[in-house]
Formats: structure tokens, sequence, C-alpha cells
């Protein structure tokens, strides 16, 4: 049941992630077609985090309600942009994305500490854990998917991949400072907490294995990835950046799947 916890998690972390991310780019600029694709994906990725945390979990819909207001958002989001209405499927997908954070993911955050048996005096780096975990996982996907989409628009102004691989890399950053905050700070805010968390991260017979990977997966090859699609997006070679950033979310997935079940 851990496993399904850890997989509905990041799913909600996706969904909600690159509900906000698509936000940030135009809609009147870049074809319709990418904002549906987008807020069906999150509407879907939502769907079957529900699902699961129902017929798994055994979840009560107090528990999981706010998935259920983030499949509605995002289905609603996608109705708009099929619509035409690109500005009310952003407003849309906003609120969705904003609402879903607020009153899910932080909720869903606590609730996987105090199912774990872990009672903190610092949530907020945690919080923190969630939160930019959310921002990465939505930059990547966004990111990947808007490369494939220059294959379409071939005149679609390179200012937006700049400005999308910029925010992929500042994700990636932000990720790494609040791991090594995490592990670091946390004896100092918590120490009754960090003498059994911290401790089983640098063992070989506790997680070391799985922190490694987590590291490996989710921090060094994700920072490597991304200052090289930046360096690609500024050479305008769209491919190679596109191709780099499918590689980029695969690894960021695996590496914030550790991340869940690990929690830091």
């Amino acid at each position: 049941m851990k496993l399904i916890q850890v997989l509905c998690m990041v799913l909600t972390e996706f969904s909600i992630g690159s509900l906000l991310m698509i936000c940030l780019l135009p809609p009147r600029e870049i074809r319709t077609g990418f904002f549906t694709f987008n807020s069906l994906l999150c509407a879907l990725t939502a769907a079957i985090a529900l699902v699961l945390s129902k017929a798994l979990l055994q979840s009560g819909w107090t528990d999981v309600r706010f998935l259920g207001l983030t499949v509605i958002g995002a289905t609603a989001a996608y109705g708009a942009f099929r619509l035409d209405r690109p500005d009310w499927g952003r407003l849309l997908s906003l609120v969705s994305g904003l609402s879903g954070l607020a009153f899910g993911l932080m909720p869903l955050a606590q609730h996987t500490l105090l199912s774990r048996g872990i009672e903190t005096t610092a949530p907020e780096l945690f919080e923190a854990g969630v939160l930019s975990s959310t921002l990465l996982l939505g930059a990547t996907n966004v990111g990947m998917i808007l490369g494939h989409w220059y294959l379409l628009m071939r005149r679609l102004s390179f200012d937006h991949l700049l400005r999308f691989a910029q925010i992929v890399l500042g994700a990636v950053g932000l990720r790494i400072a609040v791991v090594f905050v995490t592990v670091s700070s946390l004896s100092k805010f918590d120490p009754t907490l960090a003498s059994t968390f911290i401790p089983p991260l640098w063992s070989l017979q506790g997680n070391l294995f799985f922190f490694l990977m987590r590291l490996l997966w989710g921090l060094v090859l994700p920072l490597v990835l991304g200052i090289l699609v930046l360096r690609c997006v500024q050479a305008k070679a769209n491919q190679a950046a596109t191709g780099m950033l499918y590689v980029m979310e695969v690894s960021v997935l695996f590496g914030e799947l550790f991340a869940a079940y690990l929690l830091v």
C-alpha cells in the first residue's frame, strides 16, 4: 500500500504542476491544441490517482475530494480550450492548480506523514519538498511537450522554449536546495525526528541505495540535462533540446518516486 501511496502522490504533483505551468504560456500565440492536450493529460493523471486512492488505499471521500475537484477543474479547462476560449481555459487551469495545491497537496503531505507514523515540529520542510516536486514535475512535462510542439509550429518564437528551459533549470535548482536544507537542517528544527529519519538515509542496512538513486535520478541527472537543454535552446537546436527534455522527464519521474518513498 505504501507504493500505491507514493504513486498517488507523484501523479497528483504531476497533474497540479502541469496545470500551473501551462498558465505561463500565451494561448493566443500557441495553438490551443497544446493546451487541450495538457489539460486532458492533467485530468487523466488526477483521475488515476483518485481511482487508486479509492480502490486500493480505500480512502474516504473527505480524503480525496480535492482530487475530484482537480479532475473537474482540468476537464473544464479542456472543454474551454476545445471551444476556443483560451482565456477561460487558462483561468480554469490556474484556479484548479492553485486550489489543488492549497487544499489538496499540502493536506495530503500531512496525511502521508501521519500515515507513516511521523510527527514533526517542522512540517514546512516536507511541505516545501512537495511544492518543489510539483513545480519540477510540471515544468519538465510542459517543457517537453512544448518542445514537440515546435515540430507543428515551425514559426513559433524560440523565446517561449528559452523561457521554459530557464524555468526548468530553476525548478531543478529549487529542488536541490530544498533537499539539501531538509537533510542538513532537520536536526536543528526537529532533533527528535532527525535522530530516526536521517541516519537510515546513509546506512547500508537502511535506505542508502534508494537515497543514492533519488539523488542521481532526481537531482544530478536533471541538473546536467537542464544545463544542456538551455544551451541547445540558445543554439536553436530544438530537436536536441526536446530529446533531452524527454530523458529529463523520465529521470525526474523516477527521482520523485524515490523522493515520495523516502519523503525527501
